[in-house]
């Protein structure tokens, strides 16, 4: 007989794994050339698309520019930090390039957040993305106990933006 775990949050699967770095149109071009990875979807990711921005749980502003490919059921994001305060630059001063975090799909981005947040496990970064209606949103939990960031996503029907395609 299975047991079911009494976790508050359940992650059902994981959606993407995301690694930061400096420059994305060279470890993109390494990711194609490489593994054959791509085509990667490239999207600056900053206002309007990207809007009610928290940092530490203050109202920020910041750019990055991101990288997204398929691969198999999971999704590789590459996102280099462009300007502002953000947990990607901050990974970049304490750790380098490299993985940075995993994200799994919710039903309700806030209520994740609220439950997370009442284990111990506050939110690092926060925003919303695409058209309002749609409801797109993220928070990042670094839950230390799992060594590593966690993000839950919400997603609307679309990202809101028509990416640059690399090749």
């Amino acid at each position: 007989m299975q047991q079911e775990s009494t976790a508050k949050v359940k992650c059902r699967g994981i959606n993407q794994i995301a690694i930061v770095v400096r420059n994305l149109q060279l470890v993109a071009e390494n990711y194609w050339k490489i593994l054959g990875i791509g085509p990667w979807s490239v999207f600056d990711w900053e206002a309007p698309l990207v809007y009610d921005r928290k940092y530490h749980g203050q109202a920020t502003w910041a750019r990055e520019k991101i990288a997204l490919a398929q691969v198999g059921s999971v999704q590789l994001e590459l996102v280099q930090p462009v300007d502002g305060d953000s947990i990607y630059q901050d990974w970049l001063d304490a750790h380098g390039e490299g993985l940075h975090h995993l994200n799994f799909l919710v039903d309700d981005v806030d209520e994740t957040a609220r439950l997370l947040a009442q284990e111990g496990f506050p939110s690092i970064q926060s925003g919303r993305f695409g058209p309002g209606e749609q409801k797109g949103a993220y928070n990042y939990v670094d839950i230390k106990p799992l060594r590593t960031i966690w993000e839950p996503v919400q997603m609307g029907d679309t990202i809101g933006a028509d990416p640059k395609m690399y090749p």
